[in-house]
């Protein structure tokens, strides 16, 4: 590869790094956040519901089943907002 093909190939890089980087942090860390919220709320509802329906067999499986899907919800949006910042920093330093 020739000194003036990789000159181009870290220019397109750093272009694209920083053309990325405010679509990054505008629109999908905000989006990131707030379904990563939403899921908090699941959780919190679960874990409620099965404090005060701790007497009704249905009212706990419901809640045991909200409490699962908030942290899973909780542990994707974790690692896709991780995933999304090691390919944006790998991109910036190229």
């Amino acid at each position: 590869m020739s000194s003036v093909t990789q000159l181009m190939a870290a220019l397109d890089a750093a272009t694209f790094g920083k053309a990325v980087d405010p679509i990054i942090s505008n629109i999908l860390n905000p989006i990131m956040a707030l379904i990563f919220a939403v899921a908090l709320v699941v959780f919190v509802y679960g874990v409620l519901t099965y404090v005060w329906g701790s007497q009704d067999g249905d009212a706990r499986t419901l809640a045991k089943n909200s409490m699962v899907g908030g942290i899973i919800g909780m542990f994707i949006m974790l690692s896709a907002w991780g995933i999304v910042n090691l390919i944006a920093n790998t991109v910036k330093s190229l």
